[in-house]
């Protein structure tokens, strides 16, 4: 493949004035990528009812959860407006960070399936944690009593096992948020064969469908669930996203056998390095400028099965 033998050369003399080691035979190469083409059998749309509904549940389970966690810190834990903040804002930014590790994971060792499959159980795990909460009165203060000679309200603060107990559930909340993320989108568009006009068609109608329905969640999310939680009970409120969450994982285990599974192929990082080393090695060699370069530089996956969609190569920066 011409990325292998790319950087198999980079040991060569910096000194020569060609880049003729660095072209492999054209015809070999386009009849790869012919091969590669015919032995991929991808599901397509078979996959995404699966995939959609997932998404959608899931979505609707982790944003029913936190969309209103803050007036729940503030009613039930009785803290401060801006402890409430700083707690919720930390928990933001720590699955922010986390999805650049789940991502990691995915591509080097798990994959996208298997790591979203444990990234929602981890997910179960703190919503169910959290629900508990809601539920067991010992995990969270007692109810505000009103003075009756001073008729002031007295609200007892929470204690750090009932803080703690919080936490936990936050945390796997956010390890499974940061698992799930950064895989879900890439995921559905590996069921598709982005090498062929239709299979690109069906990615923009994908991604469309996939906005779509994450807009209809945050609506439900935003009317129906927090009109649960603040005139019903929070104990439902919690626990009827944390049912539809074991759906979620349910209909994804569902569809495995009809999933496009995509095996690890490492990390993004290491190849991006690869590319910096290698440029600077090579600084010195003159490219050709003729048809001889055409179609060298398409890189084509470990397996053969995917083609790596490249920018056409231009004359620039050189």
């Amino acid at each position: 493949m011409a990325r292998e033998k790319c950087f198999s050369n980079l040991s060569s003399d910096e000194s020569s004035e060609s880049s003729d080691a660095l072209l492999p035979e054209k015809d070999d190469h386009l009849d790869l990528l012919d091969s590669s083409s015919a032995i991929q059998t991808k599901p397509g749309w078979k996959a995404m009812p699966y995939i959609l509904a997932n998404e959608s549940i899931e979505k609707m389970a982790t944003y029913g959860l936190t969309t209103n966690f803050m007036v729940y810190l503030v009613r039930e834990y009785h803290m401060d407006q801006v402890s409430a903040a700083n707690i919720l804002n930390i928990w933001t930014c720590g699955y922010s960070l986390l999805t650049v590790v789940g991502a990691s994971v995915a591509d080097i060792y798990l994959g996208k399936f298997l790591t979203i499959a444990l990234a929602s159980l981890a997910t179960l795990v703190g919503m169910v944690t959290i629900t508990l909460t809601a539920f067991v009165p010992q995990l969270r203060p007692p109810p505000c009593f009103i003075d009756g000679q001073q008729h002031l309200e007295h609200c007892i603060s929470n204690t750090k096992t009932q803080l703690g107990f919080l936490v936990v559930g936050l945390s796997w909340l956010a390890i499974g948020t940061g698992g799930i993320r950064p895989c879900s989108i890439p995921f559905g568009i590996d069921q598709f064969d982005s090498t062929t006009v239709e299979g690109r068609k069906s990615v923009h109608s994908y991604f469309n469908w996939y906005y779509t329905s994450s807009t209809v969640v945050m609506l439900i999310n935003q009317t129906l669930v927090i009109y649960i939680q603040d005139s019903v009970s929070w104990a439902w409120g919690f626990s009827i996203p944390t049912l539809l969450m074991s759906c979620a994982i349910a209909l994804f285990l569902a569809g495995s056998r009809i999933y496009h599974h995509v095996k690890p192929e490492g990390s993004t990082y290491v190849s991006f390095a690869q590319v910096l080393v290698a440029a600077y090695k090579k600084r010195h060699l003159k490219l050709h400028d003729d048809e001889r370069v055409l179609g060298v530089f398409s890189d084509v996956s470990l397996d053969g099965n995917v083609v790596l969609s490249k920018l056409p190569l231009t004359a620039q920066l050189r």
